[in-house]
């Protein structure tokens, strides 16, 4: 496929750019955490769950903009797998909490810095000046969005 000229940089072609960036940039750091056990799908669950702290699936599913399916199927696995734990409400009985266990704490610790030296080969062609740049603009894109998706 021959790379698009300047000249032809339409919002249609940066656009089918970043989704093809996001892609490989997902694929590569999935698979260097995933080398250590930890897939970057449930790195990122349990990182809401450390962050949000105990919560509710259906909490989390918001967090994570999953449908709440999704997010069941997952903590399925990880509470199989003993990353986490789910305890009954104290005051609905028909409600969970979810929290991290020990195992789930070592896993999120042992895929940091594959996950960051994952990041940091594929940002090592560009320069601090053009990293700046590449955010301000990305942050542009990301405040038009919000402001379009507010709209509808």
């Amino acid at each position: 496929m021959l790379k698009p000229t300047f000249d032809e940089a339409t919002p249609a072609v940066i656009t089918e750019t970043l989704l093809s960036v996001i892609r490989l940039m997902r694929k590569q750091v999935d698979a260097a955490m995933s080398a250590q056990g930890l897939s970057l799908a449930r790195e990122k669950l349990l990182t809401a769950i450390a962050q949000e702290g105990t919560c509710r699936p259906a909490e989390l599913a918001i967090v994570l903009q999953q449908s709440p399916r999704t997010i069941t199927d997952a903590i399925d696995a990880m509470d199989r797998d003993g990353l986490l734990v789910r305890r009954r409400h104290p005051t609905d009985r028909r409600s969970q909490l979810l929290e991290l266990t020990e195992a789930g704490n070592q896993a999120l610790a042992q895929v940091k810095k594959p996950k960051q030296e994952a990041i940091g080969r594929l940002f090592d062609g560009l320069d601090l000046a053009a990293r700046q740049q590449l955010l301000i603009s990305l942050q542009s894109i990301e405040t038009l969005a919000q402001r379009i998706e507010e709209q509808n």
